[in-house]
């Protein structure tokens, strides 16, 4: 079946969470991406008598690494609740081979890639891991791990598996899909962006993480798998994790 053909199909059942409690799973995200994460690395630095106002790069990276990490704990914790919710998140095989999925967002990761660097004129790492590079192996091991574990787990749970299926329900084939996308739109502007203004233009602020949602979201409908859309985001941070390694190493010789 096409892709169309399976947007024009309604979810197969209601969600057993309401769109007010989908919505609340995305404040958790962002309140662990904006004050939790960052209050604990706080606390830690003024334990040992490093205290400052404002985190660097670096360390918004470890904030970050926290936040997400208690997303997940929250996602799977509350939908664990039950075996209808935990059964809804829909983290089964799906219809398309993992293996598949994998590439489809390897391939999705590549084209946004190309067309945000050429049409912006400037090729960007991704804010989620800005800082990274001066720290070597432990940078480079960090940035793993946020773009290949932690960033995939809490964003795909939160918005592919609790809050798509939901909005699709609610508003509809497309509707549901766009309105997921949008709001994904506006907590990375609300987190990442705040953080770093000079990726507020057009491309890296809005196309790029409009591109993702809408891509991923599109996974998600397409294989009736939130299993293959994490693996498929995995694929994608690993290609985004490369490109980071390739500008810094760019820069390097450059220099």
């Amino acid at each position: 079946m096409s892709l169309m053909a399976k947007l024009s199909l309604p979810e197969a059942a209601e969600p057993p969470w309401s769109l007010l409690s989908a919505f609340l799973t995305v404040g958790v995200l962002f309140l662990c991406l904006a004050l939790i994460g960052p209050a604990l690395v706080s606390a830690v630095m003024a334990s040992t008598g490093n205290s400052r106002d404002v985190l660097f790069p670096f360390e918004l990276v470890q904030s970050w690494a926290i936040g997400l990490g208690g997303a997940i704990a929250f996602v799977l914790v509350s939908r664990r609740s039950s075996e209808e919710s935990w059964h809804a998140l829909r983290l089964v095989k799906g219809e398309l081979p993992l293996p598949m999925s994998l590439m489809i967002g390897i391939a999705i990761a590549l084209a946004l890639d190309l067309v945000i660097g050429l049409a912006s004129g400037v090729f960007r790492t991704v804010p989620l891991i800005w800082g990274f590079q001066p720290h070597g192996a432990l940078g480079i091991l960090l940035a793993l791990i946020q773009l290949v574990a932690l960033q995939p787990l809490a964003e795909t749970l939160v918005f592919q598996g609790v809050l798509l299926p939901r909005m699709r329900w609610a508003f509809g084939h497309w509707g549901g899909v766009i309105g997921t996308a949008a709001v994904y739109t506006v907590l990375y502007r609300l987190v990442f962006i705040e953080a770093y203004s000079f990726y507020g233009n057009l491309w890296h602020g809005i196309v790029f993480p409009m591109g993702i949602g809408i891509s991923f979201c599109l996974l998600k409908v397409y294989t009736g798998s939130t299993a293959a859309a994490l693996l498929g985001r995995m694929g994608a941070g690993l290609i985004l994790l490369l490109t980071a390694l390739a500008i810094y190493g760019s820069y390097t010789v450059a220099s």
